[in-house]
């Protein structure tokens, strides 16, 4: 099995998107306990596919455990794994790509939510764990130390979402940077990267469909990718 169209595609567009934005943007959108839809942007990290199936792509992001979203995706009791939308406008080569994708949360592993992370639960994340005996726990880490100090100290905030209090104000006496835990010079600065550490989260994203636009071109051209079996289907539609 190849690697997807859609997914050639992708990195082709990001990579001309680069020289615009080191870091490429895209929204996901969930839906909360009172079935009101919520989206936002998120840091597109890397993708990943397990070296025996080119055709099972899995997308990365990050997020603070704390946010709605994560209480969102885990509300589901019947599954350990969730839907979401992933909706990316490259507005420099005029393409979308709207990917609908099962969803793993991987936090910390002191933290409740680790243990309904399920690596059985669908076939990409499933081949990477098991025959490419990938250590999810030190790609966050990774991730986490890859990061500038001054997005480290963001996860130190309070919950995101929650009333400030003392307002604006107050969030000037918020930890600036968190250095390298090698650089740490205080027991404050050690403890302000654990806790650093134990908000961040992995987003997973391991895509079923992909609703594909080219508006660069003419006509315009619009396909539908669909997994199946571990493998995707194509159909043009309408754009």
């Amino acid at each position: 099995m190849a690697s997807p169209h859609w997914l050639t595609a992708l990195h082709k567009t990001l990579k001309a998107h680069d020289k615009v934005s080191a870091r490429p943007v895209f929204q996901v959108a969930t839906v909360d306990e009172h079935g009101i839809p919520r989206v936002r942007s998120q840091i597109y990290r890397e993708s990943l596919t397990p070296k025996l199936h080119p055709a099972l792509p899995l997308l990365l992001s990050s997020t603070d455990i704390r946010t709605p979203k994560v209480a969102q995706l885990v509300a589901n009791p019947s599954s350990k794994t969730e839907l979401v939308e992933i909706c990316w406008w490259i507005d420099a080569t005029q393409e979308q790509f709207r990917i609908t994708a099962q969803t793993y949360i991987i936090p910390s592993p002191e933290h409740r939510f680790h243990e309904r992370f399920n690596p059985e639960i669908a076939q990409a994340m499933q081949a990477i764990v098991n025959e490419d005996k990938i250590d999810w726990e030190k790609k966050r880490r990774e991730a986490y130390e890859g990061m500038s100090g001054h997005m480290k100290a963001s996860w130190l905030r309070p919950t995101p979402g929650s009333k400030v209090e003392g307002g604006y104000e107050a969030s000037k006496t918020w930890v600036e940077k968190v250095p390298k835990l090698e650089e740490a010079k205080t027991d404050e600065d050690k403890r302000n990267w654990e806790k650093a550490l134990g908000n961040f989260a992995l987003m997973v994203f391991e895509p079923v469909r992909v609703d594909y636009v080219e508006l660069g071109i003419v006509p315009n051209r619009r396909r539908i990718y669909t997994r199946t079996q571990g493998d995707w289907t194509e159909e043009d539609v309408a754009p």
